[in-house]
């Protein structure tokens, strides 16, 4: 049963309790201990089983009397209880070595066993005599009164204010919100203590608690986070950034700003000492902690404005001698002095070139020169290519090499430079991607010695009709089946063609000029003939600007004239027809692999020419066309 240190309680006076206590707290509040406690003893005294009043007395004793105090609200918490005795004052705790002698002589009975299992009766779920938390004794108490003891001291420093004073200012912060304390983690603690699996080490431990040596668990720990940022708040607050002396360039010219100290506090040593104050009584009964105070810290320039006055002087110089840079017929004039780096110097000696400064002057030149790059698109027309655009190439400042061509024009104090750039080639397009690349071949026709405007319509149309033509590897190209129909609705007109050995009149005659001239340009590309048939006479219009032999006729539902596509990407037609100049040229795009062609005229009594195709010395196709003409 728990010893009383107070007298013994008279009957109970519920109001007489409740003054008491509210006059405890109210002397508590101006921080008058003395009277609390003499408030609170009185409340015990007025009734010995109010819990609340032996809870407002247990917070301001400390020792012994707090383990009492704490037993009492123990007993007091239990769902039932028999009367008890007044509590009496006991008399001086039996000396140490009357203890040990005690329990010496119960281990040399051999009832050293019967001790520790004694004792996991009674201590079951208990704490051991002597566990302190905090300096908080919690010996004999079950977990759920030392839950409640701690959350009653927890509550109690929640209500304790740390104060730092900077000058006049001051900033407050709530002592639990700097700390840390798992209140389950210490119930645990404090239980686990005296109940270690091993039967050894569980009696050596709770021998010497029953001895009187006390045990100590830490709490609360500081947090030292939340302590770092509450002193970090202050010192946002309070601090000032020193404004170093530092040269500035205005429209007037070069000036001076002029220096300014800072102020700061010392943080580390705050952080001390709060965590010092927090350290030592934290969990104690005490309402207030005293006021700390922070130093405030001046901090000093480094540059003043008479140390940078030669220095403004130099650069105001500097600022008049402009360098000019160039790019072709553009030019744009830098201030030398705005590209030297005078962030720490002093000494006019020691000015240089800042790459930094000179990127950010170089920004907008850069942007102004800069041309994306574009790659290659064809215009189609339906299922007609009408034009191939090709890519452009794209420009970009090289902004390195301009950066040391710069530095080097200030070391040397050249007055002016051109700006290097880079090319920017584009990627490739719808041109590259199908292989319509390059030229491989083209073929030319004049039709100058044939005066006939209605021909020269049938020429240009037809040329219409084929231009654009896209054709894939492997694919042959029929010049019939290309054209189609020919209508008068499509543009042709009346020409001459030869029938039976007879000219006639005919819808679209002189279209052979267009058969013709696509038939030379798929010689000299050098693609595989696969159809061509010669005039039935030899007409002079095609042989303005080439040997006999070099014509094709075609004739719908007749003769026609096809080549194959023996490259590995697709071939394109495009037809030129200049009706001044009176000549038509057809051009065959495509990839190039190499391949060369060469031509003779047949000289074995036949009119006709012989091909060779060539790749590098190899000779890889050969066609001999042999022309019979009736006249």
């Amino acid at each position: 049963m728990p010893t009383d240190p107070i007298n013994q309680p008279s009957a109970p006076n519920i109001q007489g309790v409740e003054q008491l206590l509210a006059a405890g707290y109210a002397a508590l509040a101006t921080n008058d201990h003395h009277a609390a406690e003499t408030f609170f003893r009185q409340a015990v005294q007025a009734d010995s089983r109010s819990i609340e009043a032996w809870r407002a007395l247990a917070d301001t004793q400390t020792g012994a009397r707090h383990g009492i105090c704490l037993r009492w609200i123990e007993y007091l918490q239990a769902p039932q209880h028999q009367p008890i005795a007044p509590p009496r004052r006991r008399a001086s705790r039996p000396s140490y070595r009357l203890q040990r002698a005690h329990l010496i002589g119960v281990a040399g009975a051999g009832s050293l066993a019967l001790l520790v299992l004694g004792s996991d009766l009674i201590y079951r779920d208990r704490a051991l005599p002597g566990v302190q938390i905090g300096q908080i004794g919690v010996g004999h108490l079950r977990a759920e009164s030392v839950a409640s003891t701690l959350a009653a001291r927890q509550h109690t420093t929640a209500q304790r204010i740390v104060e730092v004073r900077v000058g006049e200012q001051s900033w407050q912060a709530p002592a639990d919100t700097l700390l840390r304390a798992d209140l389950t983690e210490l119930v645990q603690a404090a239980l686990a203590y005296g109940h270690e699996p091993s039967f050894w080490s569980r009696t050596g431990t709770r021998m010497r608690s029953f001895l009187g040596q006390e045990y100590n668990i830490s709490a609360p720990t500081i947090d030292q986070q939340a302590v770092e940022r509450f002193v970090a708040e202050i010192a946002s607050a309070v601090s000032r950034e020193r404004i170093d002396a530092h040269v500035l360039r205005t429209e007037q010219g070069w000036t001076i700003v002029p220096e300014q100290s800072g102020q700061t506090i010392d943080q580390a040593r705050l952080v001390e000492q709060i965590a010092a104050q927090l350290s030592s009584a934290a969990w104690q009964p005490e309402d207030t902690f005293e006021p700390l105070s922070a130093e405030l810290l001046t901090v000093p320039p480094t540059r003043t404005v008479a140390q940078l006055e030669p220095l403004r002087q130099h650069l105001q110089a500097i600022a008049e001698q402009p360098l000019d840079i160039r790019l072709g017929d553009q030019q744009w004039t830098l201030d030398r002095s705005l590209l030297l780096d005078t962030a720490s110097v002093i000494d006019p000696a020691a000015l240089q070139p800042s790459p930094a400064l000179i990127g950010q002057q170089l920004d907008p030149i850069a942007a102004q020169i800069a041309v994306a790059p574009q790659p290659s698109f064809l215009e189609r027309n339906g299922d007609r290519i009408r034009s191939i655009v090709p890519g452009k190439v794209g420009r970009e400042l090289d902004r390195e090499a301009a950066i040391q061509a710069i530095t080097a024009a200030i070391n040397t104090s050249a007055p002016q430079l051109d700006l290097p750039i880079r090319e920017l080639q584009p990627t490739p397009g719808e041109a590259e991607q199908l292989g319509l690349v390059a030229e491989l071949g083209r073929g030319e026709s004049q039709f100058v010695t044939y005066t006939s405007a209605d021909r020269d319509a049938n020429v240009q149309v037809g040329g219409n009709d084929i231009d654009g033509v896209l054709i894939a590897p492997g694919e042959v190209f029929s010049f019939t089946g290309t054209v189609g129909e020919i209508t008068w609705e499509k543009g042709y007109r009346w020409g001459e063609a030869i029938e039976a050995g007879v000219s006639v009149p005919s819808l679209g005659g002189g279209i052979c000029q267009v058969s013709t001239t696509v038939f030379r340009a798929a010689f000299w590309s050098g693609l595989e003939i696969v159809e061509r048939h010669n005039h039935t006479w030899r007409l002079p219009w095609y042989e303005v600007d080439a040997p006999p032999g070099m014509d094709a006729t075609i004739a719908l539902g007749g003769p026609d004239f096809k080549f194959r596509n023996n490259t590995q990407h697709y071939i394109l037609i495009k037809v030129e027809t200049d009706l001044a100049a009176k000549r038509q040229t057809v051009i065959i795009y495509g990839t190039p692999d190499g391949r060369q062609v060469a031509m003779q005229p047949l000289n074995n009594g036949n009119i006709g020419i012989y091909r060779s195709v060539l790749s590098g010395t190899q000779l890889v196709d050969e066609d001999t066309f042999v022309s019979y003409y009736s006249q």
